[in-house]
């Protein structure tokens, strides 16, 4: 039987024999885009230049895409999963950090691939996507990544624009926005609002959106940016169902998922200061979130969230590279008042709790031009974790801590490849609930953290009229953190979380491209994964599996993406995009009735640019594919389901 390792090369070896190229005519989302990496740096470095796997989305794109849904945007991106995080399938932990200009706005561990709507999509220029823990600038519980959002700023002459989008399902956008100038004071706004029902009953997906920035020099050498954000979501989620379900009656409501309002206003401040060969960057934000919704899981919750971040970076400037020192600060306190579960009014008796999370971080990340073809990068995070809650007057605390070294090595073969290697290792700490709880047997205070230690080699560049960005990967989990269901000697049931054992992420992410002329365009984006529990023994009430050698669940070998783009003329563009998965177990057991294979999905989008307006057509899901993720449980196959076939249209004008 061959080797994981040696299928890994093989595939590498398939991905790197289709490679291609491009052109400045029509942009790709990635590295492999000239226009999508424009003022990308990391640590003051270009990120094509980086020892790391990251891929970057233009404001261009972003504008194309209109993306509701943050899967229509990162389907088109490697190492996207089915759940909330990038690379390791697990959607219960906070392997991707969500940044916005570098700084963790959200609890780092609440981090997840889907906040990224959480931000005004109108106020992003660019989506930086960071890949495993290989930057000490970012946290080390990045274990799958970290999506760094960047802000607009002001532009240098005065534009506005107003646009508006109706289509299926009551979608329906609008909104407003402008850059320019008042005086000294550089400015950016955009006002928003969306109304989107969905295809199940009772389904609703309402957002109001305001952001503003405004940047000034006090002098040659300071400048500061300020913002603020308000945020009015009301989001109602449907249950999964069964495929009789779906046959029966595919818009049936079904049970409840979620349903949460969420009021949230964010204040940011950053200040810059040159020095001769180096600057200090200090950056301040408020965050405060209401929120009151209930879940499958819970019953009805009013919670009070509220974040401060700072964090001080000194960048200085060598003859060789550069070097980046600084310190990051996030206290995240959560006031929630829990009601029973049939309380829906909430109108009834409650538990108050009240959960602190602090992380202060100290990091160096050095990059050091060897020659013209070597660099090196060293790096190291110290992480500080301290949780602490108060339920009924009783009290808990607990902390952990670590240091996670980063190295990367790069090297130019030549003027238009690079081939680069990275290891790094992160640290992950268990969540205060699971090390005590008011349940004595559902405590366990020798909890220890999980430790990920990260392998990575990639090549990207081009070979004449190929392109190409290619990376393999190896990340070892060990002591990994498992919620269990236990029996007591009393027959009843509790859950408890262990630290169950060992799991092994690999795969490999290749995006390629290839420019018939300046007007056509093909691009596919291609995944292998291969996600094993190395050693690992489950138990669940009345069982205790041993899923040693088993792949974990929804871990499709194979996930593609095909994009192919025509421009027939000037201002237009065309573009047919399809989505395919390979088959996966819904089950952490591999059970033969739980494997599962979701239909492609296919979309078309048509742009139109002519002087200030802006026209567009787009159809998604053309294929009508509705089970979108599978889950096996108690003999079951059930779906979290998707809207169907859907199309939308708008302009927008600028003027």
């Amino acid at each position: 039987m061959k080797s994981p390792c040696f299928k890994l090369l093989a595939i590498s070896a398939l991905s790197v024999s289709s490679l291609s190229s491009f052109a400045n005519d029509i942009e790709s989302i990635t590295v492999l885009g000239k226009s999508a990496v424009a003022n990308a740096t990391h640590g003051g470095i270009d990120v094509k230049l980086l020892p790391i796997n990251v891929h970057v989305v233009n404001r261009e794109e972003i504008e194309r895409l209109r993306f509701v849904d943050p899967n229509e945007l990162l389907d088109r991106i490697p190492g996207e999963t089915q759940v909330r995080n990038l690379r390791i399938p697990n959607g219960s932990k906070g392997y991707t950090i969500v940044l916005v200009d570098g700084m963790p706005i959200e609890n780092p561990y609440r981090g997840a691939t889907s906040r990224l709507t959480r931000l005004n999509t109108a106020d992003i220029e660019r989506v930086e996507v960071f890949k495993g823990p290989s930057s000490a600038l970012y946290g080390n519980n990045a274990f799958g990544g970290a999506v760094n959002l960047i802000t607009r700023s002001s532009a240098a002459e005065s534009r506005h624009k107003v646009h508006i989008e109706k289509g299926h399902f009551g979608r329906t956008r609008f909104g407003i926005n402008g850059s320019g100038s008042i005086g000294e004071v550089g400015y950016f706004f955009d006002a928003n609002s969306r109304r989107l029902d969905g295809l199940r009953a009772n389904s609703k997906d309402d957002k109001d959106q305001l952001s503003s920035k405004f940047s000034y020099d006090l002098n040659d050498d300071t400048s500061l940016n300020a913002r603020i954000e308000y945020l009015d979501e009301f989001d109602v989620a449907r249950g999964d169902l069964t495929t009789s379900q779906i046959t029966d009656n595919k818009m049936q409501a079904g049970s409840l998922a979620s349903s949460e309002k969420v009021q949230q206003t964010l204040a940011a401040l950053q200040a810059v200061h040159e020095f001769e060969q180096s600057s200090l960057t200090i950056s301040l934000a408020n965050r405060l979130q209401k929120s009151q919704g209930l879940s499958r899981f819970s019953g009805p919750k009013d919670s009070r969230d509220r974040g401060i971040m700072a964090k001080i970076g000194y960048l200085y400037e060598l003859e060789s590279g550069n070097f980046v020192v600084g310190t990051e600060h996030y206290n995240g306190n959560d006031d929630v008042k829990a009601y029973g579960r049939k309380d829906i009014n909430m109108s009834g008796g409650y538990i108050n709790q009240y959960n602190e999370f602090d992380d202060l971080a100290v990091f160096y990340q050095h990059h050091w031009q060897i020659d013209s073809q070597w660099s090196l990068d060293l790096g190291a995070r110290y992480e500080k974790i301290t949780l602490a809650a108060k339920q009924n007057n009783e009290k808990q605390k607990t902390s952990f801590e670590d240091i996670s070294p980063k190295l990367g090595l790069s090297y130019q073969v030549n003027h238009s490849n690079r081939l680069w290697f990275g290891l790094s290792q992160g640290f992950y700490a268990p969540h205060l609930d699971d090390v005590y709880s008011l349940d004595v047997d559902s405590s366990n205070p020798n909890l220890l953290p999980e430790k990920s230690n990260n392998i990575e080699i990639g090549l990207r560049g081009n070979m004449g009229v190929l392109s190409y960005d290619t990376s393999i990967y190896f990340n070892r989990i060990s002591d990994y953190l498992v919620t269990q269901e236990f029996i007591r000697l009393d027959e009843s049931e509790y859950e408890k979380t262990t630290n169950a054992g060992q799991v092994t992420i690999r795969g490999i992410e290749s995006v390629v491209e290839y420019r018939f002329n300046d007007n056509w365009r093909f691009s596919l984006t291609h995944t292998f994964t291969d996600n094993t529990y190395d050693k690992f023994v489950q138990s669940t009430v009345g069982a205790i599996d041993d899923l040693s050698g088993k792949t974990l669940r929804r871990s499709p070998a194979h996930h593609y993406n095909t994009r192919i783009a025509w421009s027939p003329t000037q201002g237009l563009n065309i573009e047919l995009e399809g989505d395919f998965y390979s088959s996966y177990y819904a089950d952490h057991a591999n059970s033969p009735m739980a494997l599962f294979t979701r239909d492609e999905r296919v979309n078309l989008r048509v742009n139109y640019q002519y002087g200030a307006w802006r026209f567009w057509v787009n159809g998604l899901n053309l294929t009508d594919t509705l089970e979108d993720r599978a889950t096996y449980s108690r003999g079951k196959m059930k779906f979290r389901t998707i809207d169907g076939r859907t199309i939308y249209g708008g302009f927008s004008y600028e003027f």
